[in-house]
């Protein structure tokens, strides 16, 4: 350190462990140094050129206070810990003396500029918000009233190039510049130039003979040539970019191994470019890709010897049938691959969740055999520390820890794990849980893990109030409040009233899945229903009036994992009488009307007393956006004997439901369902003069609606009297139905759909060939506020009598077919 007189007022640079500021001290040449018994007391520090930094913030970083002992070191060190807190461009430090033989120490500071504005011009291809929403993801934003760090600003540049890439701009360009604005304040702003669009024109193979170069493009998912037909177009999929073709590289490698070409490698592509243009309807400058890649195939090999190392927890000769492979054979990598997959779920089941396995190929050329070692790699068995849940506000963690099938203390088994998050979406609180559990060390041992469970509440509070039309009810006005998980505990409970001119509606319900804390299923329904059936038919308008009041009660509990069985008794007072009707009421739809014959026997009041037990297997991943699992229903109604009341019948039905998953925004729905009803006792005698049981035409099948066949009307489908257009019913029938979905966005799901159905006499055969037919398109989404599907329905119906059903029709539903 340099003393200087303060008259010459000059500044030297620091030593060069201190960089660049500097440190200056300054002395009184004609003032005494103090004895030296004395010490030496800092009277006060000040802080000099500072603007929008308070005078404490800086003062933080310094240890050396007003009335402390002077340390020249110390103040050597404050000064350096100030200037590694980043918040300045530049700054000195004085000392100077005062006449009582103290020190004064100044800090005169130069603060660094924070970014005001930040900026992105130039660029078609991307826009602010996508730059922004990539920056955060690569944690390389620079955030407003921050420091400008040039660094920083280059990694932004970085990202914004790997961008361009990703949309075929690999000769794009940005770059950013810096200017001041205001006293201390910078404005960056990134200039970019997108540069022409880079297409892939070809993709060619060079010395490939076993595949053509037809087979090896098909075989590519991430690339395509650019055309129209194979939608390259649409997915992106003409664009080239490295991480592309790694995945690429893998893909055509597997598949040489899959045919048993062990020696054939994949050399990297040589890639050259010519401008021209693209475009559909305007041509724009685009730069063509011509891609070649050269192929070493050698010949097929066939499995040789087949060992495996570090695998201590399973036999080798119980482990190896997993794999399918056998000595002999031609070698297929896909083989292997499955094997191990299956191999890491029953390490995963006994808490080998780390387990690691790969092939070692050891080629033999003149045998063109490859020996193989299964390569395992066990790690250790762990145990399960805290489970732990994560985002659910409003649910209790007990309604989602007793669906988890995980035990803190157990084996951590990955496969109950799996089964445990299937459970968590079958219950419709949460969106669906699409990321891997958080998973971290636990303290409570070295061999623990601790599991978070992450959920993201979706309301299931519905509550209504207002009116509507429909086809069926007419004008109504409603009230309601419905939710599956009341107060967060997960009961569903529902009240609603609704009355109309053709309807009034009054029900109360409330379930309990866990009584006492148990897997038991209890509930009680109360309700009163009156709905006017009023259908239009060849000028005539014939209607009814169906008025029920009942009461239910359901008790259920737990046979296995994802099977329940359930018991409900109803007893249910039901009455049929005439409708005052109106024949011009715009809402009456074309349909069958029922039997006259049938109508005129069935007024008058019946009361239902039923047992109706059911079994239910249920392994569906949601219930509103399925893509993957099975639903078995098999279900009866027992009506009337020692149960009492005026009606006597017994009425079965089975019902088989599967969702095959496609890709990963695509799934295949289908069902089918089967049931009949069969009268006995007294419902069962036949009368002599209309030679039909007592049976009410209530009970009887009618298809139709958009739960069943949705092109036609509700209770539209089913057998009619001969020579007449009067429905009379079935005792029987059978349903198909199938569906093909399509996530287009969020909670958007566009569907195709064929629907088929019909109901039969007791004595008839089911025959598909008389089955109504409807086909078409829909739309379906959640209803953010109600949160149940609503549907835009386009139906075709290809064998519709006109007299009863329109060939097209366009419908409004809400929920589901199934």
């Amino acid at each position: 350190m340099k003393f200087i007189r303060p008259a010459l007022a000059l500044s030297v640079l620091a030593a060069a462990a201190l960089g660049h500021p500097r440190w200056v001290a300054a002395q009184d040449a004609g003032s005494a140094q103090p004895p030296a018994e004395r010490p030496v007391i800092v009277e006060r520090i000040e802080v000099r050129g500072n603007q929008y930094l308070p005078k404490d913030t800086l003062l933080y970083y310094v240890s050396t206070k007003a009335g402390t002992i002077y340390d020249e070191e110390v103040i050597k060190a404050d000064f350096r810990r100030l200037w590694e807190a980043g918040f300045l461009d530049n700054m000195s430090v004085e000392e100077n003396d005062t006449p009582a033989g103290n020190k004064i120490i100044i800090f005169t500071v130069s603060e660094r500029k924070r970014v005001q504005i930040i900026d992105y011009r130039g660029s078609k291809a991307l826009t602010k918000t996508s730059i922004e929403d990539k920056l955060k993801e690569k944690e390389a934003s620079i955030k407003l009233d921050s420091f400008f760090d040039p660094a920083k600003a280059r990694r932004v540049e970085e990202v914004i190039r790997e961008m361009l890439k990703e949309k075929g701009r690999l000769f794009g360009t940005v770059k950013h510049e810096a200017k001041t604005i205001g006293g201390s304040g910078e404005q960056v702003t990134f200039t970019i130039d997108d540069g022409p669009r880079t297409k892939i024109k070809s993709i060619e193979f060079e010395n490939n003979t076993v595949f053509s170069d037809g087979r090896l493009r098909g075989e590519m998912k991430k690339l395509k040539q650019a055309g129209f037909w194979n939608l390259s177009w649409l997915s992106g999929k003409s664009t080239y970019n490295e991480e592309k073709w790694s995945e690429e590289h893998e893909t055509l490698r597997d598949h040489y191994l899959n045919a048993g070409y062990v020696a054939a490698t994949i050399g990297e592509p040589r890639i050259t470019y010519v401008d021209g243009k693209s475009g559909l309807f305007r041509k724009k400058p685009v730069k063509w890709m011509m891609i070649q890649i050269p192929v070493e195939e050698g010949e097929p090999y066939r499995v040789g010897k087949v060992k495996f190392e570090g695998m201590t927890l399973f036999k080798d000769e119980l482990v190896l049938p997993i794999f399918k492979i056998k000595e002999g054979e031609i070698y297929s990598e896909k083989k292997l691959k499955k094997g191990f997959e299956k191999l890491r779920d029953a390490y995963g089941a006994q808490g080998y969740f780390q387990y690691t396995g790969f092939t070692k190929r050891t080629p033999n050329k003149d045998t063109k055999t490859v020996d193989l070692v299964l390569d395992i790699n066990e790690d250790k068995q762990y145990f399960v520390g805290k489970i732990n849940f994560a985002g659910n506000d409003s649910t209790r963690d007990k309604v989602i820890r007793r669906e988890v099938y995980l035990t803190e203390g157990d084996v951590f088994n990955t496969e109950l794990l799996k089964l445990s998050i299937r459970r968590i979406n079958q219950l419709g609180y949460f969106k669906p849980i699409e990321k891997a559990p958080e998973l971290g060390p636990s303290q409570l041992a070295e061999n623990k893990i601790d599991v978070t469970l992450r959920v993201e509440e979706q309301n299931r509070n519905q509550f209504t109030f207002g009116g509507g039309v429909s086809g069926l009810e007419g004008k109504f006005l409603n009230a309601s409040f419905q939710t599956s998980n009341f107060l967060g505990q997960g009961e569903t409970f529902q009240v609603s009233a609704q009355t109309g001119k053709r309807t009034k509606n009054y029900q109360f319900a409330v379930t309990e899945p866990y009584l006492f804390d148990r897997p038991i299923t209890a509930g009680i329904d109360l309700y009163k229903r009156k709905i006017i059936y009023q259908t239009f038919a060849s000028a005539n308008v014939f209607g009814y009036q169906d008025d029920r009041t009942g009461a239910s009660f359901t008790t259920g509990f737990p046979l296995g994992r994802f099977s329940r069985v359930f018991f409900n008794y109803a007893y249910e007072v039901v009455t049929i009488s005439q409708a005052a009707l109106d024949p011009n009421d715009p809402l009456n739809f074309s349909t069958p009307t029922i039997s006259d014959s049938f109508f005129i026997e069935d007024l008058g009041k019946r009361r239902e007393s039923r047992l109706s037990p059911s079994l239910v297997y249920n392994t569906v991943d949601n219930p509103f956006t399925p893509h993957r699992g099975m639903k078995l229903t098999a279900s009866g109604q027992f009506t009337g004997g020692p149960l009492g009341g005026t009606l006597n019948y017994f009425r079965p039905d089975l019902e088989a439901i599967v969702y095959i998953p496609h890709t990963r925004k695509t799934a295949l729905g289908l069902r089918a369902q089967v049931g009949f009803i069969r009268p006995f006792s007294g419902t069962s005698v036949i009368d002599p003069v209309t030679g039909r049981s007592s049976l009410p035409f209530y009970l009887r099948f009618y298809m139709g609606g958009e739960q069943q066949i949705r092109g036609y009307n509700i209770r539209a489908v089913g057998p009619r009297e001969p020579s007449s257009t009067s429905l009379v019913g079935g005792d029987k029938f059978a349903l198909f139905n199938a569906e093909y979905y399509i996530d287009v966005v969020g909670p958007v799901r566009a569907l195709l759909f064929f629907d088929a159905g019909q109901s039969f006499l007791a004595g008839d055969r089911i025959t598909p060939k008389s089955f109504a037919v409807s086909t078409g398109a829909e739309l379906r989404f959640i209803m953010p506020v109600l949160n149940v599907p609503f549907r835009l329905i386009y139906a075709i119906n290809p064998n519709a009598d006109p007299l009863f059903a329109d060939k097209r029709t366009f419908r409004f539903a809400v929920g589901t077919t199934f």
